[in-house]
């Protein structure tokens, strides 16, 4: 059975089976966690969770076994510390991610991680481990299920984010293979999210990562205890695959061999995570991109742009959106996202409020940079490139043309990108992710985060300790 092989990954794998390349991965992503994850504990709805949190429980946050709310000085429950965590990494719309397999990571991985590891007293070492399968699990199951669980309109980062919650927590608090099956049934039959909380403009989408993050952990717990769950809960006739994949009509466990696929489990390589520049949908990176090399081009001359041409791969282009009314909705809008870059430039959490504030999101405004945004996105159209569609999800390309006034002779400026920055194969570097965690948090004292880089000779709770100070 599925579950049974990758349990017996889980519960086999150790430190020592990790190449320095995979460690170095871990500790950079951890650095760009902590980084989106303090700032993000400031946004709205990480205020709301964490104040309903707050009225459910009647302000107490207090138990023996307890872990920290990171941006906050306080701790919580493990669940609840999590789960606010998990909203927190994701609100942003700046989490790593894995293209082909269509999911967000970190947001799931490191508050499981972080709440049982800090409470447990667990070493660094054994964080690493947690983290590890995380992704490797992770990543395995995201790429199986997709682009067709996308397609039917789930949003993998909460539904496979669940077992990966699973996975990470099995791990660290060390259950034996019959007891992470039983949690792996658990989450299964609790993975849930469905793209119209994203693509509705609601603050569902963060809710999906805080809850995956909730149940995994919560699963895991019961199957300490006893609490059993199925095991075909991925394969099974009525499973993930069959039920929320391939659709009741058009699969069979004939079509799809389960076993070819588990030959990867432990080859997955974290380092094919990818790191986000902007505070937008992934989907919407290679047009900032694309547009950033243009913004270079006609510098301040944005106002003779006589129209936009976005043609892009199909998923993208369906990020058509071009009346967001709120935030959320805006970090999903590809012409605003390609607008504001051709006005303001390289966009920050930061730039993208100012506007707000300014009136971006309002019918009428009187600040000129607004009006010039909403001008080019009414000069905008968004279309489907079939060669362009045919390499994703490999790769996610954009070819944004912008086409000047007669004052320039009508001149006709365009670039395309086949991968934005932050993925593997067009990579960040250190610095450019301590450049990021600055930028969203610069009265934080980086130097703190030098502990990382030697977290295998600590306890958790130590390094926590620290970073929080």
């Amino acid at each position: 059975m599925f579950l049974k092989n990758i349990a017996k990954f889980t519960s086999n794998y150790h430190y020592e089976q990790a190449s320095a390349e995979s460690i170095n991965t871990v500790k950079a992503a951890f650095i760009d966690f902590l980084g989106v994850t303090y700032r993000g504990s400031n946004e709205n709805a990480s205020i709301i969770a964490l104040n309903t949190i707050d009225e459910i429980f009647s302000k107490n946050l207090n138990s023996k076994i307890n872990a920290s709310i990171i941006g906050r000085n306080t701790k919580t429950n493990i669940l609840n510390a999590a789960f606010l965590n998990g909203i927190s990494a994701h609100v942003l719309e700046l989490d790593d991610g894995h293209g082909t397999a269509q999911l967000h990571l970190g947001s799931v991985i490191f508050p499981t991680a972080i709440a049982i590891s800090e409470s447990y007293n667990l070493t660094g070492k054994e964080f690493i481990e947690g983290v590890i399968v995380g992704y490797e699990v992770g990543i395995l199951l995201g790429k199986i299920v997709n682009p067709k669980h996308r397609n039917n309109g789930f949003h993998t980062t909460g539904t496979i984010g669940t077992i990966i919650s699973g996975v990470v927590a099995s791990k660290l608090l060390n259950l034996d293979e019959e007891q992470i099956i039983n949690a792996l049934g658990l989450c299964g039959t609790q993975a849930a999210g469905l793209l119209e909380s994203d693509h509705g403009g609601s603050m569902g989408k963060v809710l999906h990562v805080g809850k995956a993050v909730y149940n995994g952990i919560l699963s895991t717990f019961l199957s300490r205890n006893g609490f059993t769950g199925a095991e075909g809960i991925f394969e099974g006739n009525e499973g993930f695959l069959k039920t929320m994949v391939f659709n009741n009509v058009d699969y069979t466990k004939e079509d799809f061999s389960i076993d070819g696929v588990l030959g990867d489990i432990g080859s997955v390589r974290i380092q094919d995570i990818y790191f986000k520049k902007y505070p937008f949908c992934r989907h919407l990176h290679s047009s900032i991109d694309t547009a950033l090399k243009l913004k270079a081009s006609i510098g301040e001359e944005y106002k003779h742009i006589d129209n936009v041409a976005i043609k892009t791969y199909s998923v993208a282009a369906e990020h058509d959106n071009i009346n967001p009314k709120n935030l959320e909705e805006l970090k999903q809008s590809l012409a605003y996202a390609v607008a504001i870059t051709l006005v303001v430039g390289d966009v920050s959490v930061d730039d993208v409020n100012k506007l707000i504030d300014y009136g971006l999101l309002d019918n009428y405004s009187t600040v000129d940079v607004v009006n010039d945004i909403k001008n080019l996105v009414s000069k905008t159209v968004i279309l489907t490139d079939d060669k362009l569609n045919e390499l994703y999800p490999n790769k996610r390309p954009s070819n944004v043309i912008i086409k000047l006034d007669d004052t320039f002779r009508n001149g006709i400026f365009q670039n395309i990108t086949l991968l934005p920055k932050g993925d593997f194969e067009n990579p960040f570097q250190l610095k450019d992710l301590i450049d990021k965690f600055k930028g969203l948090n610069p009265n934080y004292d980086i130097n703190k985060l030098t502990i990382i880089d030697n977290i295998e000779d600590y306890s958790m709770k130590y390094v926590i300790e620290k970073l929080n100070e």
